[in-house]
C-alpha cells in the first residue's frame, strides 16, 4: 500500500543532505575520504527507502494477507504409487478372522470394514496380525485406496493419543469422545477443564476438571506430563457407565482405541484371539482403581 508523501519528506530530505555534502567535495576536489563515502552510501540508501515508503514497495515475505491465493490452497491427498504391499494368504486369512471377531463385539459400528482393504496397510507393518494391526490399519486404508472413508466403521471407536500434547482443549475433547461412545448412557454437563503448570523443567501440568454426570458432581484432578493424558482421566468417568455398557481400550504405540462394548465383549474377543495380558495387544476395561473407589 502506497504510503502518504509527507511520511517520507522528513527521512528524503535528511537522506539528501547526507549525499549532497560529500558529492559537492568530491566535485570540488576531485576526491573525498572514507567517512565522505560512508556518508554518500548511507544517503543513497535513505533516499531510495523513502521513495519505496511512498511506493509501497515491499521487500522479504509478505503479510499473510496479501500472500498469492495459490499458496493457501489445500494440498492433495497423497496416494500409494505402484503395486500395493502383498500380504500373505494365511495373514489375509487372520485379518478377516481379527475383524469379524471385533465387529461381533460391537467395536466397529455402524458396519465393519472389509478386510481386504486392510491387507496393505497390515502388510506394510509387518506385525503379526492382532487387533492393534487392523485398527491402526484402518484409516491408512485410504492411501491404498482412494476414496475410502473409515467414518463409517469407527463410530464407536476414538483413538486418544499419547505422542502429541493435551492442552485443556484436548483434554475437553476426550471427555466429549467419551460421552458420544456411550451412546446416550453418560449425558455430561457444566463441563469445565483447567491447567496449570507443576513443574516446568519436567513439563508437568495439573488436569482439573469439573462437570456433572447425569446429573451427578464430578470433580477430576491429576498431575501428569503434557505429552500424555491424564491416567485416571477415563476412569474416573468410566465408573458412571451403567451395567450394561462399558468403556474398554486396545493400547497401541500411539496411544488408547476406546471404545463401550456389552459386558462380556474384551473376555470373548481376547479369548478367540487367543491374547493374553502378556500379548502385545490385549483390549482391558476401564475400570477405576479400587483404592480410588
Amino acid at each position: 500500500m502506497r504510503r502518504p508523501i509527507s511520511e517520507a519528506i522528513a527521512p528524503g530530505l535528511s537522506s539528501l543532505v547526507f549525499i549532497a555534502i560529500p558529492l559537492g567535495i568530491l566535485i570540488a576536489t576531485g576526491s573525498i575520504d572514507l567517512v565522505g563515502w560512508l556518508s554518500l552510501a548511507f544517503g543513497t540508501l535513505g533516499l531510495f527507502a523513502s521513495v519505496a515508503l511512498v511506493m509501497g514497495w515491499t521487500f522479504g515475505p509478505q503479510p499473510r494477507a496479501r500472500r498469492s491465493k495459490r499458496g493457501r490452497q489445500r494440498s492433495k491427498p497423497v496416494h500409494h504409487k505402484g503395486p500395493l504391499p502383498e500380504l500373505s494368504a494365511h495373514k489375509q486369512a487372520q485379518v478377516r478372522r481379527v475383524v469379524r471377531v471385533m465387529a461381533q463385539a460391537g467395536v466397529f459400528a455402524p458396519t465393519p470394514p472389509d478386510p481386504a482393504l486392510l491387507y496393505a496397510g497390515a502388510a506394510e507393518m509387518d506385525w503379526s496380525i492382532q487387533p492393534d494391526v487392523v485398527l491402526l490399519a484402518l484409516p491408512e486404508a485410504e492411501y491404498y485406496h482412494p476414496g475410502f472413508d473409515p467414518a463409517p466403521h469407527r463410530a464407536n471407536l476414538a483413538l486418544h493419543d499419547i505422542q502429541v500434547e493435551t492442552p485443556a482443549e484436548r483434554i475437553e475433547t476426550m471427555i466429549r469422545d467419551l460421552e458420544r461412545l456411550s451412546a446416550g448412557a453418560l449425558v455430561i454437563a457444566d463441563l469445565q477443564v483447567a491447567q496449570e503448570i507443576i513443574d516446568p523443567a519436567a513439563r508437568t501440568v495439573r488436569t482439573s476438571a469439573t462437570m456433572t454426570i447425569n446429573g451427578a458432581p464430578l470433580t477430576f484432578a491429576e498431575d501428569h506430563p503434557f505429552k500424555y493424558f491424564p491416567p485416571g482421566l477415563h476412569p474416573a468417568i468410566a465408573a458412571h457407565m451403567p451395567p450394561d455398557r462399558r468403556f474398554a481400550w486396545l493400547w497401541v504405540d500411539q496411544g488408547a482405541f476406546v471404545t463401550a462394548l456389552a459386558p462380556g465383549a474384551v473376555e470373548a474377543m481376547n479369548a478367540a484371539l487367543k491374547l493374553t495380558p502378556n500379548s502385545r495387544s490385549c483390549w482391558d476395561w476401564i475400570v477405576k482403581p479400587a483404592a480410588a473407589a
